[in-house]
């Protein structure tokens, strides 16, 4: 039985938000591409505490507990915890459009 990770691509976090960075580098100004690197830095950090070493097997489950773990760990005010969620969203439907995560992760 096929599943929807099997058209997938393995890729590292740390590799996948180089290549976001990268790609918002060419469309983005310098702070945006700042804003999005010290965001992402949290969620790489996470997959690695986590031993998440491909993005392919990431669920909305994982998604929850990064945004649980980040509140808890972060003790942050609702609006710097949405913000940051919201470039997760971005980067996670990013990564759904180069084949790395399942198309729809952001959703979640």
């Amino acid at each position: 039985m096929r599943t929807q990770n099997d058209d997938l691509e393995p890729i590292e976090p740390g590799k996948a938000q180089e290549l976001y960075l990268k790609h918002k580098s060419a469309d983005y100004r310098e702070s945006t591409v700042e804003a999005h690197t010290y965001r992402t830095n949290h969620f790489v950090r996470w997959c690695d505490e986590n031993d998440i070493q491909n993005l392919n097997s990431l669920s909305g489950r994982d998604i929850q507990e990064y945004r649980l773990w980040r509140q808890e760990e972060g003790d942050l005010k609702r609006i710097t915890l949405n913000q940051q969620m919201s470039t997760l969203r971005v980067f996670l439907k990013w990564l759904g459009s180069i084949e790395a995560v399942p198309a729809d992760l952001y959703e979640k």
